[in-house]
């Protein structure tokens, strides 16, 4: 059967949020005094959990972790939040999907708050039939009970480009696909051993699509 339930991560699979992330963390790392990073490093930062990116990627401490958390919310819910766009073809591919009756929903790490501002302000806001995203004091990168909540059917496919996304899809019983024109590191995606990969979102209709019309 084909899959009538499809679980997307939001940064790096539905949106291109990197500016905004970029340049709240530069701001954070400012902030606390810490020297900079080339932007491709920052990279790093859309995804996981901001605490332990701030320790992982830039060494800081967990109180200055702490802190450059607060300084970079200070600034990217009043201006990075809305510095992000949908991958060409997304907005196409949601309302053909939901046109065929298929369950959508979100489970990102990115905070409830923020999901909801997104979701609203790229006018997808009815799109979902659940949008799942963590409270602001949620501090883990495992997104097993976020998929859990997200996932409205048992014939359900979890979308993402990071490996905690395809780990926590076989967590909950769902499929997967990598999202391998996200941020996540392609090499570490494919040794998790996702059921499908998309090189773009044209790579994703296809697989939903056509995998529909084989069974």
């Amino acid at each position: 059967m084909s899959f009538d339930g499809v679980i997307f991560d939001f940064d790096g699979t539905l949106a291109d949020t990197s500016e905004g992330v970029i340049e709240s963390v530069e701001y954070a790392l400012r902030k606390v005094g810490s020297p900079s990073f080339p932007r491709e490093t920052l990279k790093g930062f859309i995804g996981p959990s901001l605490f332990i990116s701030f320790q992982r990627i830039t060494g800081l401490s967990p109180e200055n972790a702490e802190r450059a958390v607060e300084y970079y919310r200070e600034t990217y819910s009043r201006e990075g939040i809305f510095k992000l766009k949908l991958y060409d073809g997304v907005r196409e591919l949601l309302g053909e999907l939901k046109e065929r009756g298929v369950k959508l929903s979100v489970a990102s790490a990115k905070p409830q708050v923020s999901l909801d501002v997104v979701v609203e302000f790229l006018r997808l806001d009815g799109t979902f039939d659940r949008v799942v995203g963590p409270s602001l004091a949620v501090k883990s990168d495992d997104k097993k009970e976020l998929v859990a909540a997200a996932k409205l059917t048992e014939n359900s496919v979890m979308v993402g480009d990071a490996v905690f996304d395809i780990r926590a899809a076989k967590a909950v019983g769902a499929s997967s696909i990598a999202a391998l024109y996200g941020f996540g590191d392609r090499r570490e995606l494919i040794d998790e051993k996702p059921d499908f990969t998309a090189e773009n979102v044209a790579d994703l209709k296809k697989i939903l699509f056509e995998r529909e019309r084989d069974f």
